[in-house]
């Protein structure tokens, strides 16, 4: 599996997360967010392979942070 497999370069921004501007109704509209609307500034959207492996480890990971911070909390106190 290669990472091309789980996740595409935006084709609006083309890979950037940026985008400046956006055409609406024939002018340039100021993109306030500054940031890539189509894939949130991130500079590539997840294929649906991608997505279905991010369903799968995304509860794991929060477990394992969830853990890990309250590991930190408790050597704090």
């Amino acid at each position: 599996m290669l990472i091309s497999d789980l996740k595409r370069p935006c084709v609006k921004c083309d890979g950037s997360g940026f985008q400046a501007g956006f055409d609406e109704w024939g002018s340039i509209q100021t993109n306030l967010r500054k940031s890539c609307p189509a894939c949130s500034g991130r500079g590539h959207n997840l294929t649906e392979l991608g997505q279905n492996l991010w369903k799968l480890y995304r509860p794991m990971l929060q477990d394992l942070i969830r853990e890990e911070l309250q590991n930190k909390s408790t050597i704090l106190e």
